[in-house]
């Protein structure tokens, strides 16, 4: 028993209040445990406080944790995606230019598409010439196809998707873009009937093309089904932006069986160029 309790038995046998002599003998007997009352009920304020404190942090973590995983979800792109739209900053005409009106003036049918797998991203475009009568080339003798290729669909994919900042990021070297390249003209574009000055000319501008994509920000946006991407400049002016369009199971698949019928006819135009002699 403990303390309160002895006392109250020895009250009720006794009629009287324990001497402090039968107190001490009594405990030194062991018929009763010590109790200290505002000691056990420190205790238990203390736990309390300390279990407080600790859901308190748990919530905030599983907050935190929430809102990090929310993010991170809505700015996950994986996926294939169909440009609907898209227009360019012309600073010789001082004014923005719709993609597809430029195009149909050219008679050009121009088709794009991103393909993006664990954050890697890859651009796959083509166009088709609407009016075409045959083989053709130009005054340099190089050829001017009725399918033509973009040559981001032949090399390695040349951006990564920074979730956190919503942002592209070129992954790809220079020199292994270079060398994507120059295995893509080889394989793609150079024919027979080829000049040494036009070659030298597309690797300079595919070059060029690469340090300006250096220099760009390209941010984007996810709304639903559209993603929003835009390019900035070095001093962060807007220059150009496209609208995509998500497209799963059959849809994307129809995406990739045309780029693929592109190729195929791209490459079958080059293999008739090279075995006709002018």
């Amino acid at each position: 028993m403990n303390q309160n309790e002895w006392q109250q038995q020895f009250r009720a046998a006794n009629g009287r209040e324990p001497s402090q002599e039968e107190f001490q003998a009594a405990f030194q007997r062991g018929e009763f445990t010590e109790t200290r009352q505002k000691a056990k009920k420190k205790m238990k304020t203390s736990t309390i406080v300390i279990i407080s404190v600790v859901s308190a942090l748990a919530v905030l973590l599983l907050i935190a944790a929430g809102a990090t995983g929310y993010y991170y979800y809505t700015g996950n792109i994986d996926g294939v995606w169909e440009r609907d739209s898209s227009s360019f900053y012309s600073s010789k005409k001082d004014k923005w230019i719709d993609l597809d009106k430029q195009n149909e003036t050219y008679g050009m049918d121009y088709h794009s598409f991103l393909n993006i797998k664990k954050g890697s991203v890859k651009t796959y475009a083509y166009y088709r010439l609407k009016n075409y009568d045959g083989l053709g080339s130009d005054e340099s003798y190089n050829y001017v196809g009725s399918v033509s290729t973009a040559y981001t669909g032949h090399i390695r994919p040349m951006h990564k998707v920074n979730v956190w900042k919503r942002e592209f990021e070129l992954s790809i070297s220079q020199e292994d873009f270079l060398k994507d390249m120059n295995r893509y003209i080889k394989d793609h574009i150079e024919s027979r009937y080829s000049t040494t000055n036009y070659i030298q000319q597309l690797k300079d501008s595919y070059k060029k093309d690469f340090k300006n994509q250096k220099k760009e920000r390209v941010s984007y946006q996810k709304k639903g089904s559209r993603l929003i991407v835009k390019g900035y400049n070095k001093k962060g002016k807007l220059t150009n932006k496209a609208i995509y369009i998500k497209r799963t199971g059959k849809a994307a698949d129809k995406l990739s069986k045309a780029y693929k019928k592109a190729v195929n006819d791209e490459r079958k135009a080059l293999e008739k160029l090279n075995s006709v002699d002018y």
